[in-house]
């Protein structure tokens, strides 16, 4: 009989329906720490008795500084002390990790046991202490991570309920190691949706297990398969490995996934886990697919006719899919060298692994895991097979139009509304690689709709069936517009528009870009438009911009808040979340997103840019143009998306030169900065956390030998000119911290002190590496010389893009040189040429930027207008 809902319990579904999704969310998740919190501090130790005795074994390795957590969470356990064992394997620790388990030692005598030898990798260690184990259950928590206080107790009295139990898996909790927080976001945790469950042994559908960590086995099975961990397996995997045979062996039984127990993994603050290194290694891509995920299939299936169970396949097409993330749209991130065959050995283990994986497991593996898109390639590189279904997806709908984006993977897929054929007003087909190999097309469309009452239908000509999906629920074969929009458009009313107001930004702690030279331009041309500047009201440029009448608003205030969720546009130079996606949820969808950009995209971005809702995106030059919209490219824009402009900054730049004094002369250098160089955001925006060990990177010491050279010096004073050093605003908090050394005769440039379109209009010459203010100088025909000291990194992984259309040697405005005396002679030889450019570049810069005539911003403004 069902249970009538109280006036209490209505009320607080009322007031969660009412407050808005990230607010839900935030006090979700504070509730969650406060109640992991809970776990770790109010249960009493020792109070609960059990029979059975558990053993924990743990190879130690340099981790003293979290040893403490890990003996703590076993010695304040709920189960009895007298009930825990814990055999610690020192793998030849450097640190004083076993001062720390001797300590512990004293404390909890007979019931720890430590173990020293040379290192040889956390598998073997394992290996060594289950020679010692003498408990019927075993299991491998890791000395940097904690369990709850009840984490034996509640698998003990699972164990009690179900004696037939072989293997119990616990849930897994991330620790941040530098918020201190919670957060139960790992991707398997969908296992523990429903609560526990039970599967019995050979039970094909059982979930996933990778983790040795967080689950217990019987020793009595173990001694029965005579199963230890392979040492051969590097870096990783050989838990799921482990797991893996040990599932595949077992005779009878059943098998337990407990939610409450939780395992705490730590998510290290240093990204120095074995899993966030292994990425630079070779072994990641020949030996693990090799000896971890090939041999597993063919064992299991060597004890399963000839056929790996689903449960085993599903393991390994789990544990493949962080290749695909990680690796498609990321050529900068392929190690192989080319001239060796290590990619092509590696496209062979795929093609062997592949081959024993089905196509009805590897499509019905949940989208979470791993995406359409990449079951889709996977099927067609390694398989050759066509699936048998395809999925399409709602990307965008302007409603101001009346046009849905849909992507799409067969070519020959049509559309039609109610009945009759709708053809594409735009469409762009996207190629996709892997380790630089042709991997899939896709193909971006928008399709005209004239009235939400039609039925929109999906098919492709041979019969296969085609599936939308909308939010994430799939239609099939079709779906009425209204549902559609009803979908798409959830929670939108939060941000119901009021009038037709555009927000206006550049950075949330910086001005003078794009956004500013645009604000400034409707402010005079178009003040019959309502608009808003954002910024932080802490900003350098917020006086400056206040005194000139901007309106603006403080970034992150009551008053942003109310605007954004009433505003019909968001215009920036920048696109990062925190401009288009404030709220974090539907939001990003319900407005009109115009992205100014910040510089030229010249670079592969595209891993970073897709995704992103994008109405219309600036462009600067053909090329540029080419490079989002053209047919091939990897950026999921469509030409209806990308507008030949030009930036807004530019028609400044022109008038700015056109007053400049000719006689002085200015040494320009302007850097830009490398992800791996800065530490993590701060909260919304783009403050950032120092990096400690900046000056240690060879950026740091590059630049500063550079800055500090006496040939620098000689050369300005032999021309008489001033030196700016103009750091990117990310790497601004190491000058101004003093990790960062600059020496007094140069002027350190930032946009506090100066505009940075006034150092353009004044550079007689630009030093650069990559940065795209090199276009903006050659717009002006000002010459410009490429120091790039770290070329290789730079562009494998070092910074979040790849290389794109633009080369440096062939499209470059100047030299590229490598090396700092290269440098210093390319200076010398400019200055000798009165520091201008030689016909080359000239030619170059002349050919790159066809519309020099100051209507930038018209452009702009007539193409946001067209939007609507």
């Amino acid at each position: 009989m069902t249970q009538p809902v109280s006036t209490k319990q209505l009320a607080k579904v009322a007031i969660k329906e009412a407050l808005p999704r990230p607010l839900v969310r935030k006090m979700r998740q504070r509730r969650f720490q406060a109640r992991e919190k809970a776990k770790l501090r109010d249960l009493t130790p020792s109070s609960y008795s059990s029979e059975r005795l558990y053993t924990i074994v743990t190879a130690v390795y340099n981790v003293e500084k979290y040893l403490d957590d890990f003996f703590d969470s076993l010695f304040n356990q709920t189960l009895s002390r007298d009930n825990i064992y814990v055999i610690a394997v020192d793998d030849g620790s450097t640190d004083d990790s076993a001062d720390v388990v001797r300590k512990w030692q004293a404390a909890w005598p007979e019931h720890i046991r430590y173990i020293r030898k040379e290192n040889s990798g956390q598998s073997a260690a394992r290996n060594l202490g289950l020679d010692h184990v003498s408990t019927e259950w075993v299991t491998f928590i890791d000395p940097d991570d904690f369990v709850s206080r009840d984490y034996f107790e509640i698998v003990d009295r699972s164990v009690s309920l179900y004696p037939a139990l072989k293997m119990v898996a616990c849930n897994l909790i991330f620790y941040k190691e530098e918020s201190g927080g919670f957060s139960d976001t790992h991707p398997l945790r969908t296992r523990f949706v429903n609560g526990d469950s039970y599967y019995a042994c050979g039970d094909e559908q059982m979930p996933i297990q990778l983790s040795m960590s967080s689950a217990f086995f019987r020793m009595s099975e173990i001694d029965r398969q005579a199963l230890r961990i392979n040492e051969e397996i590097r870096p990783h995997f050989e838990d799921g490995h482990f797991v893996g045979k040990y599932l595949t062996l077992l005779t009878e039984g059943s098998i337990g996934f407990l939610k409450s127990p939780h395992y705490y993994y730590r998510k290290r603050g240093d990204a120095s886990s074995t899993i966030d290194r292994s990425w630079l290694t070779l072994d990641k891509y020949l030996n693990l697919p090799k000896n971890g995920y090939l041999d597993l299939l063919e064992f299991a299936a060597g004890h399963n006719n000839g056929r790996a169970p689903r449960n085993i396949q599903n393991t390994i097409l789990y544990d493949l899919s962080w290749y695909f993330k990680y690796l498609v749209g990321h050529p900068e991130r392929s190690i192989f060298e080319a001239e060796t065959d290590d990619c092509q050995k590696f496209f062979s283990i795929l093609n062997s692994i592949f081959s024993m994986v089905s196509d009805e497991v590897l499509f019905a593996l949940p989208g979470q895991y791993m995406s359409f898109d990449n079951k889709f390639g996977i099927s067609t590189l390694f398989k050759n097979e066509e699936p048998s279904f395809f999925i399409t997806y709602l990307r965008q709908v302007d409603t101001s139009k009346k046009e849905l984006l849909i992507e799409f993977f067969d070519a020959d897929t049509r559309f039609f509304l109610d009945g009759l054929p709708a053809e594409p007003s735009c469409i762009k087909r996207v190629d996709k690689s892997l380790c630089g190999t042709f991997f899939y097309s896709k193909y971006e469309a928008w399709i005209p709709f004239s009235e939400t009452d039609a039925v929109l239908s999906f098919r492709i000509p041979d019969g296969r069936e085609v599936r939308l999906s909308v939010t994430g629920e799939h239609f099939r074969r079709s779906i009425p517009i209204n549902e559609l929009l009803t979908r798409f458009k959830a929670n939108w009313e939060q941000y119901k528009q009021q009038g037709d107001t555009w927000i206006i930004m550049d950075r949330d702690t910086q001005a003078d870009d794009n956004g500013e030279h645009f604000y400034r331009y409707m402010a005079i041309n178009h003040p019959d438009q309502k608009c808003f500047f954002a910024l932080r009201k802490d900003s350098p440029h917020w006086n400056r911009l206040s005194k000139e009448g901007f309106n603006l608003l403080a970034f992150g205030s009551p008053e942003h808040e109310r605007e954004l969720r009433a505003c019909s546009t968001i215009i920036s130079s920048h696109a990062d979340a925190y401009v288009h996606s404030y709220f974090g949820d539907n939001f990003l969808k319900s407005k009109k997103y115009v992205f100014l950009q910040h510089g030229i995209t010249k670079d592969d971005i595209s891993s970073w840019l897709n995704g992103k809702p994008i109405s219309m995106m600036c462009a600067a030059t053909p090329q540029e143009f080419d490079s989002l919209a053209a047919d091939g490219t990897p950026y999921e824009l469509t030409g209806k998306q990308v507008s030949l402009t030009g930036f807004a900054r530019h028609d400044h730049l022109l008038n700015l030169q056109s007053h400049a004094d000719k006689n002085k002369k200015m040494i320009f250098i302007a850097p830009t900065w490398r992800q791996s160089l800065v530490g993590p955001t701060i909260g919304k925006g783009n403050q950032r956390d120092l990096n400690p060990d900046f000056s240690k990177t060879e950026y740091s010491q590059a630049w500063e030998s550079f800055l500090k050279s006496d040939q620098l010096r000689r050369i300005a004073t032999r021309n008489n000119c001033e030196i700016v050093f103009f750091p990117h605003a990310n790497i601004l908090p190491y000058v101004d911290a003093g990790m960062f050394e600059v020496p007094s005769y140069i002027t350190i440039g930032t946009s506090k002190e100066r505009s940075i379109q006034e150092y353009f209009s004044a550079a007689s010459l630009c030093i650069t590496d990559y940065s795209s203010v090199a276009f903006d100088i050659a717009y002006l025909g000002t010459p410009c010389i490429y120091y790039q000291f770290d070329r290789e990194k730079a562009f494998k992984g070092e910074h979040i893009y790849a290389k794109g259309y633009f080369d440096y040697a062939i499209d470059g405005f100047g030299p590229l040189v490598e090396t700092e005396e290269d440098l210093h002679r390319a200076i010398g030889q400019i200055a000798e040429n009165d520091f201008e450019p030689s016909q080359e570049y000239r030619t170059r810069m002349e050919e790159t930027f066809v519309r020099r005539d100051g209507r930038c911003c018209e452009r702009i403004y007539t193409a946001i207008k067209a939007l609507s």
